[in-house]
């Protein structure tokens, strides 16, 4: 006790205001120091707790509150009208914080509900093994569940916008188990990225089908950066795929193509040489005279004839092609691709292509969870209608 008659309260150290407000009590006759002590100190370890709990509260915040793209924790970001996207990281040294400019790069996917887990699939790939930010772009039917940090699109809005349906091949029924994938809007929302990301570059197109097990920034950065060509896709040598004998005919000096699951794409080419319209008419061309019997590929395949940046086969690897997956298999391969109609994603497949590597990123869905996805999108499409 003080002279004054009162007990003074403790210094604080690290929650002086907390303790400022603790009022000052007159000693009793029948003072008891211990008891005293008790009922003083318990106000104070409550406003003790009750600011660490505001403290925990505020990291875990900034700390779990993820960005809508991913690659740039602690990062300030900075967006254009146009949607272009830059971030400037900052990362700590032995004299304070260092400041550098990172810009992300934009890999951009597209498919309906049925391809919905293979998406989830290859992005949680690509962020396991990219070594800088990634902006992801999706464009369906419903944004991912999964995945909030991914730009959304509706398919139906970009279908209308960029006349999509301009490059669809209605003439041709494919069969197979690939269904109307000649007239799936989501197989050619990749002629419009130049349009839908006008204030960018370069970006890159991957296919829902796939497992990406290498480092996409690097790929991206270090790609179509001295010449004109628009894309660099991996080779595939021989006559291009998907044509009827009258295209055979027509395009045999084309003895070099891609395949176009996996490509960058130089957007500032691809702009320079009107790209999409040249597919476009050619498209439009194959509804007069059956040329190609695809979808998508046969089109862009004929606009660029042999004129891309060759890509190393690793980049695109067929798993129905694959003899055996062992360690070297795995060192090699940056990406898996399940082309064709058995997809990993799927319980009720006939075939199984190594399936068990697709699922260390996805797991397998069932016919009725596919019934749900669609469900869920049609109660979307009438929420966006009313709203």
């Amino acid at each position: 006790s003080s002279e004054r008659g009162v007990l003074d309260a403790a210094p604080l150290d690290h929650c002086h205001e907390c303790a400022s407000t603790l009022p000052l009590l007159p000693v009793p006759e029948d003072f008891d120091e211990k008891s005293l002590l008790a009922k003083r100190t318990k106000p104070v370890a409550v406003a003790l707790l009750v600011c660490g709990m505001m403290v925990i509260a505020a990291v875990a915040a900034k700390s779990f509150v993820l960005p809508y793209y991913w690659g740039t924790r602690g990062a300030d970001v900075v967006e254009d009208d146009s949607g272009g996207v830059s971030s400037t990281s900052t990362a700590s040294s032995a004299h304070g914080q260092k400041k550098s400019t990172a810009k992300p790069i934009h890999i951009v996917y597209s498919s309906d509900d049925e391809s919905l887990a293979g998406v989830e699939a290859s992005i949680r790939s690509v962020k396991a093994h990219a070594s800088g930010p990634v902006v992801f772009h999706f464009i369906g039917d419903a944004p991912l569940r999964n995945m909030p940090d991914v730009h959304f699109k509706p398919l139906s809005h970009v279908a209308r916008k960029y006349r999509l349906e301009d490059y669809m091949n209605p003439e041709y029924e494919r069969g197979h188990g690939v269904g109307d994938l000649n007239i799936n809007p989501a197989n050619y929302v990749r002629f419009a990225i130049d349009a839908f990301l006008p204030s960018q570059s370069k970006a890159m197109w991957i296919d829902a089908d796939t497992i990406v097990n290498c480092d996409v920034v690097s790929l991206v950065n270090n790609v179509l950066n001295e010449d004109t060509n628009a894309i660099a896709a991996v080779p595939r040598e021989g006559p291009l795929h998907g044509l009827t004998k009258e295209g055979d005919r027509k395009y045999a000096h084309i003895r070099t193509s891609f395949n176009a699951g996996i490509y960058v794409i130089n957007l500032d080419n691809w702009r320079e040489q009107r790209m999409s319209e040249k597919i476009r008419q050619i498209a439009l061309s194959n509804r007069e005279t059956l040329i190609y019997k695809n979808g998508s590929q046969p089109p862009m395949a004929i606009a660029i004839e042999e004129n891309f940046e060759h890509l190393s086969p690793a980049w695109n690897v067929a798993m129905s092609d694959v003899n055996e997956v062992n360690d070297e298999f795995l060192e090699e391969t940056c990406l898996m691709h399940w082309n064709g109609p058995f997809k990993p994603w799927n319980k009720d497949n006939k075939k199984d292509y190594y399936v068990e590597l697709w699922l260390q990123y996805g797991r397998q869905v069932d016919r009725r969870e596919r019934q749900h996805d669609r469900l869920r999108r049609s109660v979307l499409e009438v929420e966006n209608r009313e709203g």
